[in-house]
């Protein structure tokens, strides 16, 4: 979260910590009408446009950079296409942008020039930064200009568009990007798209990370891989929206094979108006896919409010959610977004000093503000893919439990101890390599025979935290992925994700953040929040925070309408306002100072979750996590069956929808008691210390806290130790 400058308004509410505002800097673009803008990686390519000041056309390529806000001026090799407006550009997501179409200058019979739609396509090779040619072929297209177009699957899919005359065309045209030809065009039956009322999107289906393990036995034999994930359609959703005496509005759904041709078209408009909150006329919409949800933007104009604004269609549950994304974008001329699934931010180009009624009636785009709308904080989000196929990560479960391909004791808190491969721990663990090189690379001064250098007794690495963390932790080194139902604990996942953001492990924080996203409601969010803070996962953080908000309203509802009831209501009907805001009201008292804004903790090697409540687990939990053994010297700890948490019908569905739905507070689940995580001392979190510090202020639980430098330079309290008994 970018901390307020001077580019930067100063946060006001929970909406205001949603979006960054940044001003770019460099050669920023003129004003422009009809620019494309693409996404590869971390830059924007801008291509074309009409310049507002002399009506000349461009074919100039710009590129920011999304982490320095910088524009600068390329020029490709090879001979520059020419200079169009109101075309399409879309990236194949590696090194292309593929263009087509738009509005241009074409030479006449006669040898003159008129203004006219085009109809050819050509490449920008980002990686060598030239234009490339496909040859010309005798089936193209018709001219066309102001049309949607994407790509999915190695296909550039074009659809309607106006012609030479202003008419819409009713075809969809698919350019296959491997053989370089057009294949035979298909018809929208009538249906007429335009990018100034509609956007489309085309997608295959995901195969997406379950919120929790899977329903299987990873360690059934025989393995069965059950991952064969065949694409064998691609989806093209377009959505359309008329404003007339009433909005109308239209979402299709076209179905297509690997063979080009049109299975069906199914019509949802009936679905996408099913709620009581809908989205305006947007003008000139663009569309996005995040997991499940359908992403739609664009400006709204009307006599009373003019604002850019971002809509999420959840595509299982047909419901819309509006981005909040404070009043940066309520405020002058933004026209311009697109999506950012790298980092789940939504970027809106503009500029906060203009009109947007006057810019949107020239058709004139800024590029000189920024706006990064965080959409994780709404639950919409890229979620992790699967890195292996449940085949290999069986394999790996598997390869944990064998004692005989281990050469490393780690040494728990609690006394306990488990044999892993330090091969295995180094490829995961990057922090800790090079503590392991002298026995990944073992030199023969210092080990001189076989026997030493296969006796695990004398390596051992002390691991920071109690037993059954550890066999969470090295459950995920083994298999890339949280795949048990130990995994899936609320303490325990709190605990990984703060592991993994102390020693920098990418994708470990990653799936954690993922599977606290998926539990985070009335009951959870307390504890969520704060292992947020202490992990530095802002975007899970403001949304914890905006779920204890939100109950905090609804319990003072009730309290407003228990006060307004007659007083002669018979008591045993009456909500007990001080049960059903417990969790709220313990959370508050070891929250001084509470107010609803994001806290900058210090960076800490504390982690706030006593170990202690890992041994009062309900009968149901014992059943899951595996009870720590008593520890016994020189015997080799033997791990527990890991047992897969049987899927619900919750689990089956997508992570992404379950996600955004909004907790509801109700009188038996307000009532349910909220396990307290008391803060451990700085020593206890590193090595077992039995000493009691009842006795000192909470306060001073929040002194002192090292940075996050100062923890990764703790690194040495994982001993390696030689004995050479």
């Amino acid at each position: 979260m970018a901390v307020p400058t001077s580019n930067t308004p100063p946060a006001t509410s929970i909406a205001d910590l949603i979006t960054e505002f940044h001003k770019t800097k460099g050669s920023v673009p003129p004003l422009l009408i009809g620019a494309t803008t693409t996404l590869i990686d971390d830059s924007v390519y801008l291509f074309g446009g009409r310049l507002q000041s002399t009506r000349q056309i461009s074919n100039r390529v710009y590129i920011l950079d999304l982490k320095t806000k910088t524009w600068t001026t390329v020029i490709p090799e090879n001979k520059a296409p020419s200079p169009r407006y109101f075309h399409s550009a879309n990236s194949d997501e590696k090194n292309y942008i593929l263009f087509y179409g738009g509005m241009g200058v074409r030479c006449t019979e006669d040898g003159g020039e008129e203004l006219a739609p085009l109809n050819d396509l050509f490449f920008l090779n980002v990686s060598t930064m030239s234009w490339e040619y496909p040859i010309e072929a005798d089936d193209a297209p018709t001219h066309r200009y102001a049309h949607l177009s994407s790509f999915v699957k190695d296909r550039l899919i074009v659809m309607g568009g106006q012609d030479v005359n202003n008419e819409y065309l009713t075809d969809i045209q698919i350019y296959d990007f491997k053989k370089r030809n057009w294949c035979t065009p298909l018809s929208t039956q009538q249906f007429q798209y335009g990018a100034y009322r509609s956007a489309a999107i085309a997608v295959t289906p995901v195969q997406l990370t379950p919120p929790f393990a899977p329903s299987m036995d990873l360690l059934s034999e025989p393995f069965q891989d059950t991952s064969s994930f065949q694409e064998t359609e691609i989806t093209l959703h377009t959505y359309s929206n008329f404003s007339t005496n009433d909005v109308f509005r239209q979402l299709h759904s076209w179905k297509l094979n690997m063979k080009n041709e049109m299975i069906e078209m199914k019509d949802q408009s009936e679905n996408i108006v099913l709620g009581s909150t809908l989205p305006p006329p947007l003008r000139f919409p663009t569309a996005f896919i995040c997991g499940q949800q359908f992403i739609l933007a664009g400006p709204h104009l009307s006599s009373a409010n003019q604002q850019y604004q971002i809509w999420a269609f959840d595509m299982s549950s047909c419901i819309w959610t509006k981005i909040e994304a404070g009043h940066v974008l309520s405020q002058g001329s933004w026209l311009k977004g697109l999506l950012c699934e790298n980092s789940n931010r939504f970027l809106v180009f503009g500029h906060p000093d203009r009109s947007m009624a006057n810019d949107y009636k020239d058709r004139v785009q800024s590029f000189e503000h920024l706006a990064c709308v965080n959409i994780e904080i709404f639950g919409i989000y890229r979620p992790p893919r699967p890195s292996y196929s449940a085949f290999g990560q069986g394999l790996g479960l598997s390869l944990l439990k064998d004692p005989a391909l281990s050469d490393l004791k780690l040494i728990t808190t609690d006394g306990q101890h488990i044999l892993v491969n330090s091969a295995v721990l180094a490829q995961r663990w990057t922090s800790i390599r090079q503590l392991l090189k002298p026995i990944l690379s073992p030199q023969p001064t210092i080990i001189s025979t076989d026997s030493e250098l296969l006796e695990t007794d004398k390596r051992e690495l002390s691991f920071p935290d109690t037993y059954v963390v550890l066999v969470a932790f090295l459950q995920f080194i083994y298999t890339d992925h949280l795949v048990t139902a130990q995994q899936h604990q609320p303490h325990i996942l709190a605990r990984l994700l703060f592991i993994a953001d102390l020693f920098d492990i990418p994708r470990l924080k990653e799936l954690a953040i993922h599977a606290l996203h998926q539990m985070l409601n009335i009951q959870t969010a307390s504890m969520i929040y704060e292992s947020a803070i202490l992990s530095n996962a802002i975007s899970l953080q403001i949304r914890a925070l905006r779920v204890l908000l939100n109950a905090k309203k609804i319990i003072q509802r009730q309290k407003q309408m228990e006060n307004e009831r007659p007083a002669n209501l018979s008591p045993t009907t009456r909500t007990d306002p001080h049960s059903t805001s417990r969790f709220l009201q313990k959370y508050e008292q070891n929250q001084p100072g509470f107010s609803p804004s994001v806290r900058t903790v210090p960076r800490s090697n504390t982690l706030s979750f006593n170990s202690s409540t890992h041994h009062n687990r309900t009968p149901s939990q014992k059943s899951i996590i595996p009870e720590s053994p008593p520890s016994t010297p020189g015997k080799t700890m033997k791990l527990p069956n890991f047992r897969i948490r049987q899927t619900s019908n919750s689990d089956n569905e997508s992570p992404i929808s379950s996600a955004t739905s909004s907790p509801k507070l109700t009188p038996s689940s307000s009532t349910t008691k909220q396990h307290t995580l008391p803060v451990k001392s700085h020593s206890s979190f590193w090595r077992n210390n039995n000493n009691n510090n009842n006795n000192q202020p909470k306060n001073s639980q929040l002194e002192n806290k090292p940075s996050k430098s100062e923890g990764t330079a703790r690194l040495g309290t994982f001993n390696f130790l030689h004995n050479y008994n």
